[in-house]
């Protein structure tokens, strides 16, 4: 198995890193690298990204850059966008791109778990796919907890 593709923490909010990263990057090329980079480690960043600027940008991320872009581009932009959107990305980007409940950090195995399930305006909660798997078996999708007394899960889902 090879290694590990997760996000240094130390990325986040920090503009001089941001700069650093642009100063390798050729000027055409610059504005997409920094909206991707800003939309990825910016708390206050932006909640979309468009995509000539994802396209524009993908050569100039690192490995897990480009598995985190795509899996949130899915989410606020693509087909998934009206089930997720920006409060997913809001989820995301305050876990730090770890697991909330064990920390773990392989953004490929990373899921935006609804917390309440999948009602309007539930909160969202980064979870590694184990986590999570865990998490829904739990509880059923309306977030109650699962009847289990017949060993059949119970609600919708």
């Amino acid at each position: 198995m090879g290694a590990r593709l997760s996000i240094d923490p130390a990325r986040f909010n920090d503009d001089g890193w941001v700069q650093t990263r642009l100063a390798a990057v050729p000027n055409a090329d610059r504005g997409a690298v920094k909206s991707a980079l800003n939309y990825t480690y910016s708390d206050d960043g932006p909640v979309n990204l468009p995509r000539d600027r994802l396209l524009k940008a993908k050569p100039y991320l690192d490995s897990a850059e480009q598995v985190l872009v795509g899996w949130l581009y899915t989410r606020t932009n693509g087909n998934l966008r009206s089930t997720y959107g920006a409060a997913s990305l809001r989820a995301a980007r305050s876990g730090r791109y770890r697991c909330q409940r064990c920390s773990f950090d392989d953004v490929r195995a990373l899921n935006l778990d609804h917390v309440n399930g999948r009602v309007a305006n539930t909160p969202f909660a980064c979870l590694c796919a184990n986590c999570h798997t865990i998490k829904s078996r739990e509880q059923d999708w309306t977030g109650r907890p699962a009847d289990r007394s017949d060993g059949v899960r119970t609600g919708a889902g």
